[in-house]
């Protein structure tokens, strides 16, 4: 009762902040401004965001005819997004995981954006990487994705399965710090010798976390080309389950799953319990804010039968299919995405820019305020790197979440690893099936 209604006081409260913001830009546009209303999930600690708010300040002082009202939603912004877009009143422009795309689409909330990129003067597709412009198309008709119309923006992103590691711990070990890609056993038996002591003072040696990147790294794929059936009942998937379950059962190289219930990967890496793990350029500040007793350093992700690294993004910036002023609202988006917030961003190392031109200039590559050669280890990652499986017939989170409650089952003893993959193959190609019907 206590949980429904606490449900019930967050919607009102955000109904009555949509309305407020819609009197005020009524107001607005009385007074002679163009309103454009934008929403993004926001943290204070998260630099791309400061960046990001900081940027459509400037861009509202260079045009004092546009009013940019921003929505930013410390807590549950997707439900709170579509809250607004259910209420038909959405942002104009917003936030959006490209994995959202074809729901969305579907669902007729997207504005296609192809018209305004014709015309732009300043956005050529030509100009952005390849890899983070694949989600935010797709054709609703034949239901393809990296097809079709562009509905949206990525504005930074990452080769998200680096390695990060422990120099200390190396060290400490006795063994050079990584300089190449490992293949799969040579990460494994770099966790070994990595991996010392018990209990609440062990130290592992690495975690692997992703089923989808070690299929493919392995030769195979999550799903078949259009989708509508999940493959990982094939030889290259049951070995990369074999793979995480001997890493952490076998070897006992990764933590288990109470040790990550009692600490997350920043906490273990932090208290120098973790020796290698695997994030994007996203985590440098991170890392390089919260870790202050121990040298670290980045190198080239795993490789097995292939050499390969995912992007599981970039979240990026859509435009409503209900926007009231859409050439304001694409003024303001090429700013986000082109203009001087993409040149900030690669400023501050959050993130590799989307352009190339960008990512490849002084001004990130080899920035002096960025840690030395570190941007170029991330960015000769970008040649291996693909997009992260997506399907238009299941959400990403469902299907994920199948695969990790399968891999627990095994971890737990409770079944093989080849079981898990094969249910786990079961029980995707039923979620398919509801979505294709």
């Amino acid at each position: 009762m206590k949980k429904r209604l606490l449900c019930s006081y967050i919607i009102i409260l955000l109904a009555l902040v949509i309305m407020i913001v819609g009197c005020n830009s009524e107001k607005e546009e009385q007074q002679g401004k163009t309103v454009v209303t934008i929403a993004c999930g926001y943290s204070p600690t998260d630099i791309g965001i400061r960046v990001i708010g900081k940027s459509i300040d400037e861009f509202a002082k260079q045009n004092p005819d546009i009013e940019v009202k921003k929505i930013w939603l410390t807590q549950q912004y997707q439900p709170k997004l579509m809250t607004m877009i259910a209420g038909g009143n959405p942002p104009d422009i917003f936030r959006l995981s490209p994995d959202f795309v074809p729901t969305y689409v579907q669902r007729g909330t997207l504005k296609a954006l192809g018209a305004y990129i014709a015309k732009s003067d300043v956005l050529n597709l030509e100009n952005f990487y390849p890899q983070v412009l694949y989600k935010y198309r797709y054709d609703v008709k034949i239901k393809a994705i990296g097809k079709g119309p562009i509905y949206g923006f990525g504005t930074d992103w990452s080769p998200d399965y680096t390695l990060f590691y422990n120099k200390d711990m190396f060290d400490k070990a006795h063994l050079p710090y990584p300089t190449k890609s490992m293949n799969w056993a040579e990460f494994r038996e770099t966790a070994r010798k990595l991996t010392i002591g018990q209990g609440g003072r062990r130290q592992f040696g690495g975690l692997v976390g992703d089923i989808p990147l070690l299929v493919a790294q392995n030769g195979g794929s999550v799903f078949s080309p259009d989708g509508k059936k999940c493959l990982l009942d094939n030889s290259q998937a049951i070995e990369a389950f074999q793979y995480m379950v001997d890493l952490r059962i076998k070897d006992k190289v990764m933590p288990s799953l109470s040790d990550m219930q009692n600490s997350n990967q920043l906490q273990l890496f932090q208290t120098g319990r973790l020796g290698m793990f695997f994030s994007g350029r996203f985590y440098v500040p991170i890392v390089q804010e919260q870790i202050k007793s121990f040298r670290w350093g980045v190198a080239p992700g795993l490789h097995q039968k292939k050499r390969v690294n995912m992007v599981t993004g970039p979240v990026g910036w859509v435009m409503s299919s209900k926007v009231k002023h859409p050439e304001a609202a694409w003024k303001l988006m090429e700013h986000l995405v082109v203009g001087n917030c993409e040149k900030e961003l690669a400023e501050t190392g959050y993130n590799i820019p989307v352009i190339k031109k960008i990512a490849e200039s002084d001004m990130f590559l080899s920035n002096p305020r960025h840690p030395a050669g570190l941007n170029k280890i991330f960015m000769d990652e970008v040649k291996y790197t693909l997009p992260s499986p997506l399907t238009p017939y299941a959400p990403t989170d469902r299907w994920q979440r199948i695969i990790n409650d399968e891999l627990d089952l095994a971890y737990l003893g409770k079944q093989t690893a080849r079981q898990a993959a094969l249910n786990a193959t079961s029980k995707i190609n039923l979620l398919l099936a509801e979505g294709i019907k």
